[in-house]
């Protein structure tokens, strides 16, 4: 439907496209740290820069999470990286671990002489690193990493954090193009860096961008509607580890930030806050797993 309206108007879109690129307000990347890392169960550290503390990429105790894409991941629409979308989710998960740390000590004080194993605290640091530009399409992004990891430097993790899709939405390539440049990507992630867990951001509802006017507004919503379908398709359907966590719904009012383009303060909460819950959630399931493995009594036989 919406592409047939580019018979007609596609005279208008173009205008309005050029009217929205010259008049839109052009915020920066915001300032801080790219990456760190943060003791668990320390409420008081602050986050500490790679330089300071080297982690081994191969160190069980540390949860290592990668945040990639494009100018929301940067966190444009904020001023610090501690508001934008790292600094959110290193905050919202550090409270979370620390949380269930304090509730296993306490069931581990309780069940000190039942049989049954208490699982245990297994992360005590968070390394986390965001790679992120503004700009960044998918297959920049995957250009981007293919250089990192050509260059010999050493990047791993645990949790990709992906933001990707408002650019290509802006460009002309189609859904089933995007699509395929998103599988490149997580295959890249899967098999280069190790991830067991790939959380790729919805495309924004950019029908209700206040940047963008009617019916241009309209035209891209749609596009971004479109792609979303595609991706939730793939998804279902790929043995990747991969999960899609759209905002659409729960942030459907919020304010955006000044540009009218990127997201605000509250729309970093929140997503910090529903990406820290979606990695507790698989390192708590990972946890139990080896904890029952470990206490497998020693009489049983493994087949």
């Amino acid at each position: 439907m919406h592409y047939l309206s580019l018979i007609f108007i596609w005279p208008i879109y173009l205008l309005q496209a050029i009217w929205v690129k010259k008049t839109t307000l052009k915020l920066p990347e915001p300032k801080g740290l790219r990456e760190g890392i943060v003791r668990l169960n320390h409420a008081d550290d602050s986050p500490l820069s790679i330089d300071t503390e080297v982690v081994s990429s191969s160190d069980f105790n540390t949860l290592s999470i990668l945040v990639i894409g494009d100018s929301a991941a940067a966190g444009v629409g904020v001023e610090t990286q501690q508001q934008a979308l790292t600094g959110q989710t290193v905050q919202s998960l550090t409270a979370l671990m620390d949380q269930q740390a304090t509730i296993t000590s306490q069931k581990a004080t309780i069940e000190s002489q039942n049989e049954s194993p208490t699982a245990q605290a297994r992360y005590h640091k968070l390394k986390w690193r965001l790679i992120a530009k503004s700009g960044y399409s998918t297959q920049n992004c995957l250009n981007k990493l293919n250089h990192i990891l050509s260059q010999a430097h050493q990047i791993s993790a645990d949790t990709v954090i992906i933001s990707l899709g408002v650019n290509d939405v802006l460009s002309p390539i189609s859904a089933k193009t995007w699509i395929s440049q998103q599988q490149q990507l997580c295959e890249l992630l899967y098999t280069s860096l190790g991830c067991s867990q790939i959380i790729i951001t919805s495309v924004p509802p950019m029908s209700a961008f206040p940047a963008l006017p009617q019916p241009f507004r309209w035209f891209l919503g749609s596009r971004a509607n479109e792609f979303n379908h595609a991706l939730t398709h793939w998804i279902s359907n790929s043995s990747l580890p991969c999960e899609q966590l759209d905002m659409r719904e729960s942030l459907s009012n919020a304010t955006m930030a000044e540009d009218g383009f990127h997201p605000s303060t509250e729309i970093y909460q929140h997503w910090g806050q529903m990406a820290a819950r979606l990695i507790q959630l698989n390192t708590d399931t990972d946890t139990d797993a080896k904890t029952k493995a470990n206490h497998t009594p020693a009489n049983t036989v493994q087949k």
